[in-house]
């Protein structure tokens, strides 16, 4: 799959450094790491469109291979799974907004590995995660995985973000 990341609201460099900097902090884990290289892999074109629009903030309008991620939402998917609750409760404030919005990142990419779930090889010999070979996959379940093996890492200290976020 080919990821292009593009936005209407922010330039191609401040997009790609807000795509990249949350992805290098979800691919701490291993699963999303192995997760976003299957997506990465795929021969369909997946487009996330970066946005700082506040009135599209909290609003899911991805569809038809296009992932719209709003750097301002503040309310977090997922927030009513169990280890991600536990993640997102050890935040500091401080660190909220930021934190959420690699979050909802993260669901979204969830939601497209569901989605995508009988194109992708989940099948690979590599895989250390027997459930990724269900027939359904949940975002749910890898959402939760994700969660707790980010919990014992440090939470990122770079603040790129709120460069983006305070300029808009």
């Amino acid at each position: 799959m080919t990821i292009s990341i593009s936005s209407k609201t922010l330039s191609d460099y401040d997009a790609n450094l807000a795509y990249n900097t949350a992805s290098a902090f979800l691919r701490k884990s291993d699963l999303a790491n192995y997760l976003i290289d299957q997506l990465e892999q795929q021969r369909v074109k997946l487009n996330i469109e970066v946005s700082t629009d506040p009135a599209l903030a909290n609003q899911d309008v991805s569809n038809n291979g296009a992932i719209v991620w709003n750097l301002h939402s503040n309310l977090t998917p997922g927030a009513n799974l169990a280890d991600v609750t536990a993640l997102l409760n050890r935040i500091p404030a401080q660190q909220k907004p930021y934190i959420t919005s690699l979050w909802t990142l993260m669901h979204l990419l969830a939601l497209a590995c569901q989605q995508l779930n009988n194109q992708l090889n989940f099948r690979d010999a590599d895989a250390t995660w027997p459930w990724l070979d269900e027939k359904v996959l949940s975002a749910n379940d890898i959402e939760n995985v994700v969660a707790r093996e980010l919990s014992d890492l440090p939470l990122p200290d770079e603040q790129n973000w709120n460069r983006l976020l305070n300029r808009t």
